[in-house]
């Protein structure tokens, strides 16, 4: 129960250091010209992506597979929201470097 516990904190610094760090890209003026515009949209595109196939993904595990009790589906996306949150920003990240 602790390593949960701890787990979700870890996921929740996580989110909110990532949510930091994309709304500091989008108010420099990096964000504002046609390279800051593609990069937005493009980790916007992926996070709808990443959230398109976990929400698919849990939906399966729900109702086809009965792998996850409905009552956790809840929570089940909620992780898919924190993950979406964070490796959009990763490839924000590393979209820059380039």
């Amino acid at each position: 129960m602790e390593i949960l516990k701890w787990s979700i904190l870890l996921l929740v610094a996580g989110v909110i250091v990532s949510e930091l760090y994309k709304g500091r890209f989008e108010s420099k003026q990096e964000s504002k010209d046609e390279r800051g515009h593609l990069l937005i949209y493009k980790s916007k595109a992926l996070s709808y992506t990443i959230l398109s196939y976990g929400i698919t993904a849990g939906v399966i595990l729900v109702a086809i597979l009965e792998v996850l009790k409905p009552e956790y589906f809840v929570f089940f996306v909620m992780i898919v929201m924190f993950i979406q949150s964070i490796g959009s920003s990763i490839y924000l990240f590393n979209a820059r470097k380039l």
